[in-house]
């Protein structure tokens, strides 16, 4: 049976070998009909990236089928939970009502329920255990478990369905006193100087402000955004919107070096040009440099291990993006420097429902769209940069920055309720990588290829925006490279349209090494495992020329709506070509 996490005997494989459950794959063995632990799976599932349920198995026992397991009856039971209700139902055990694929299948010969639990859409989330309530009920997925997300959460998961408007809210005890006069008249300068039609027909500084968004309607009153974006000392008013600067001797906090807890902490303080500059030159006065001669006897310049163009984006990213709401306003910004990396994490996660691999697509999507706005025309305290573009450009840019430097692409760790961005401080090939490369049999391939392999070990969401960005290549390109690493076993395709590429059968035991250390003492090379149905529908592509759907269905083994999902991903890839629109009835399909 196909999952949408693959097979559903290699993802049995992948579970037995990790001795666990999980992220996205959990396991019960409902040897008595459906336990009430399954709601807050399906919850967690349901409110983030999906998952998949194995119903008919007992983890205690290795993963073995639970005897006398009664398949068909667990399969109504749960089926009856996902069926639409109408508002005179009564209600579900989850609200709303979850959306995925039920069906019976077979485990070592024994009936198993697999229960592929999709993402809500934004505007249907939280969903939540109804007996619960909404602020009990609401799960999220944390490791192998499932996890009481609380009000926070819940309030994140439900401003994704509409435009947050915290930084446009008045701050009562602020006064148009407590902007910096010298910041607000380089602001209106350049407005004045770039953007004309902003403030046409306008005398008053205070109508201009107000126009802005930088001043209430009663043209008096600071908003979060003009306070924070132009004030003389916002943290008068919200002492922990601020920067906080960490350098660690260790790889994590708690590392003592020498009796050495921290080797800096600083406190960074005032208006976000402020803060970013200053954390910036924490960072670099930080960081290792090297000296770099100018051709022809022009001197010497000093380059840090970051580039600055990367730092800069970084924490911009974090100030503008982070989330402003009350509910986040006891926290700040936290840049930390660690002697592999830096981290800098800001409350509050993606916003808007989109996924990681999309923040390298060069589109622009704020949480603060009003904060955003101000910051393309606030200065920064030296020359004559602004804070940010709000054009898409700061992530791409980041990442070009650090390729060019021979460094990883930016990776991003998201939760609900806070974001990370990890900078490495070392070169992509590393010689830990090299030895892990080679360690697998794959360091006689083609660099691109080592390099995309590279970015999965160290677990980033790969997918062509980011090899493009990184590699400096074409999207054409880029997907070339990761199909060629599917076609070798090393990848497969992504999940659904628009998500990361996933770890292929040579790649697996990699990846069952390090969620549990000790099983293997070294990774086993596997040749790639033909027979998946990406490989079936590409092979009867290649032996048929052009077929439709039912005729690929036939040739894969599969139903024809299992085809449908999984071509719809292959197209996503440029691996297969659809040579009608989605609603003809004429359409075919062949190679890319």
């Amino acid at each position: 049976m196909e999952t949408s996490l693959g097979p559903l005997d290699e993802v049995v494989d992948r579970l037995r070998r990790a001795r666990t459950d999980l992220t996205q794959i959990e396991v019960k063995a409902a040897a008595g009909g459906v336990p009430r632990s399954l709601w807050p799976t399906v919850s967690a599932f349901s409110n983030r990236d999906g998952g998949l349920v194995i119903l008919g198995l007992d983890e205690a026992a290795g993963f073995a089928p639970v005897a006398g397991f009664d398949a068909v009856k667990v399969r109504d039971q749960v089926a009856e939970a996902f069926r639409p209700r109408s508002a005179r139902d009564i209600p579900g055990p989850l609200t709303p009502t979850p959306s995925g694929v039920i069906d019976i299948a077979e485990v070592d010969g024994a009936p198993v329920v697999v229960v592929d639990v999709e993402e809500l859409p934004a505007s249907q989330r939280p969903c939540y255990v109804t007996t619960q309530g909404i602020e009990n009920g609401s799960y999220q997925r944390v490791a192998d478990g499932d996890r009481v997300m609380g009000r926070y959460g819940v309030f994140l998961l439900r401003a994704d369905a509409a435009q947050p408007t915290a930084d446009t809210e008045p701050v009562p005890s602020a006064t148009v006193d407590d902007l910096d006069p010298g910041l607000v008249g380089t602001f209106i300068e350049r407005l004045r100087r770039v953007r004309p039609r902003a403030v046409e027909g306008l005398a008053s500084e205070r109508d201009i402000l107000a126009r802005l968004g930088v001043l209430d309607s009663d043209r008096r009153t600071p908003t979060l955004a003009g306070l924070v974006a132009l004030g003389r000392f916002p943290q008068q008013f919200f002492p922990q919107l601020m920067i906080t600067f960490t350098a660690y001797p260790g790889l994590a906090k708690d590392s003592v070096i020498d009796e050495v807890r921290m080797l800096d902490r600083r406190t960074l303080e005032g208006p976000i040009p402020t803060m970013v500059d200053d954390a910036v030159d924490a960072v670099l006065r930080n960081l290792q440099h090297r000296r770099v001669s100018r051709a022809a006897g022009a001197g010497a310049f000093d380059v840090p291990e970051i580039p600055v163009d990367a730092l800069r984006e970084a924490i911009v990213n974090a100030v503008t993006h982070r989330d402003y709401s009350p509910l986040a306003q006891g926290d700040q910004v936290r840049v930390e420097l660690y002697p592999d990396r830096l981290e800098i994490h800001n409350p509050g996660g993606i916003w808007g429902g989109r996924r990681v691999a999309e923040l390298f697509d060069g589109n622009s999507r704020s949480r603060n769209a009003r904060l955003a706005a101000l910051l393309t025309d606030v200065p920064m305290p030296h020359g004559s940069d602004t804070v940010s573009e709000n054009a898409g450009s700061g992530i791409p840019r980041m990442t070009g920055s650090l390729g060019r430097a021979g460094l990883a692409a930016p990776r991003f760790d998201a939760t609900l309720t806070a974001m990370t961005v990890v900078l490495e401080r070392h070169g992509l090939l590393s010689p830990e990588v090299d030895e892990w490369l080679a360690e697998i049999g794959a360091d006689d391939l083609e660099l691109d290829q080592q390099r995309a392999l590279a970015l999965v070990h160290r677990e980033l969401d790969v997918e062509d925006q980011l090899l493009r960005a990184l590699l400096g290549i074409d999207s054409h390109d880029a997907q070339d490279v990761l199909r060629s690493l599917v076609d070798d076993g090393w990848l497969r395709y992504p999940a659904r349209p628009g998500e990361a590429y996933r770890r292929g059968a040579r790649l697996q035991h990699e990846e069952v090494r390090e969620l549990a250390p000790g099983v293997f003492s070294s990774p086993p090379r596997e040749p790639a495992v033909r027979g998946a149905l990406d490989e079936r529908i590409l092979t009867a592509l290649r032996a048929g020329g052009e077929l439709g759907v039912q005729d690929i269905a036939a040739a894969a083994g599969s139903t024809v709506n299992v085809v449908r999902q999984r071509l719809r991903v292959l197209i996503d890839q440029r691996a297969v070509v659809a040579t009608a629109p989605p609603q003809s009835k004429n359409r075919t399909y062949r190679l890319g």
